[in-house]
């Protein structure tokens, strides 16, 4: 199994039951990064501090960052968790990993916009 689905599948988890405060992060822009710092997948949530709640239950190559790497990513898809009725935007690689990790989603997550390619 991918580790895309099981990340929207804490994600979608941790905004439906996260009512504790955490500390302010860097920004909005949770980036993932291969082994070589390449950026692999990005999520753009609407705050800082959804995005480190998120991050604290991310793998390790995941960090919110204020700079966005998603004009390195070549394909995008954007996701609603419910709850919170949140739309996220989502940055992958290329079209098929994008495919392939929302082929399936986790309870309380929606594909409201379809996967495309980045011109």
């Amino acid at each position: 199994m991918s580790p895309i689905p099981s990340f929207i599948a804490l994600a979608a988890l941790v905004l439906a039951g996260c009512a504790s405060q955490t500390p302010a992060s860097k920004g909005t822009h949770l980036v993932y990064r291969d082994a070589a710092g390449n950026p692999t997948l990005q999520i753009d949530y609407p705050s800082a501090d959804v995005c480190r709640k998120v991050e604290m239950v991310a793998s390790k190559n995941a960090r919110c960052q204020p700079d966005s790497a998603s004009s390195q990513l070549r394909a995008s898809a954007t996701l609603r968790y419910d709850p919170p009725g949140m739309l996220v935007e989502g940055h992958y690689a290329d079209l098929a990993r994008c495919q392939s990790a929302n082929s399936t989603m986790a309870r309380g997550v929606e594909l409201v916009k379809p996967c495309t390619a980045k011109q």
